[in-house]
């Protein structure tokens, strides 16, 4: 069984802003991810609908969460806005390997070559070039690569890595205190975070 370079399972994926803050600050109290499980769904910290909405969500939060070490945590619970954007689209884009090399692959491309938009057509070329290298990709439906592509959009604005002007994205680099800067700088473990918010 070959392994599959490419998973388009994250078609129902957020940025998850709060619900990774309340995550982390749990994990920063040293509890025990069923403790955090039990206390999210106990008190419905995510404020779901329904219980299978938060049995949908917790995984994909705590997978996130988990990418994540102690200082970072506190950065995402207590640091800026754009701080809390440059950790929150870290912890997708390690997560998810598709929307990871778009954003190594064209947006960071782009911008080292002067240009600084990106266009659904860009996306939708991506689609084509990782088809012909990856039978997992040619098998994804015309609905799925839809749903993929409005996903991976959604999640890099809301991120604030682009910012959507009619048809175009802008691409904009995600500002760091010098703090979480100096910090991946010192941490190699975590140095990719400046390439993928464009700080490199």
């Amino acid at each position: 069984m070959e392994m599959k370079v490419y998973s388009g399972g994250f078609t129902a994926e957020h940025l998850y802003r709060n619900e990774m803050k309340i995550v982390a600050d749990l994990q920063l109290k040293g509890m025990s991810k069923q403790a955090i499980k039990d206390k999210i769904f106990e008190e419905n910290l995510f404020h779901c609908r329904s219980e299978a909405a938060m049995k949908d969500i917790f995984p994909r939060v705590y997978r996130r969460a988990e990418k994540l070490n102690d200082t970072l945590r506190n950065m995402l619970v207590n640091g800026s806005r754009s701080d809390n954007n440059a950790i929150l689209l870290y912890a997708f884009l390690k997560h998810f390997k598709f929307p990871r090399d778009f954003v190594l692959e064209v947006i960071h491309y782009n911008l080292k070559r002067f240009k600084n938009t990106v266009t659904e057509g860009n996306v939708m070329t991506f689609f084509e070039e990782k088809g012909q290298q990856y039978e997992e990709v040619r098998k994804w439906t015309d609905q799925t690569k839809y749903k993929l592509k409005q996903v991976t959009l959604k999640i890099l604005v809301d991120g604030e890595l682009l910012l959507k002007t009619g048809n175009e994205y802008e691409i904009k680099s995600i500002p760091l205190s010098k703090e979480l800067r100096e910090y991946v700088e010192n941490n190699s473990e975590y140095s990719d975070l400046l390439m993928l918010t464009l700080n490199d």
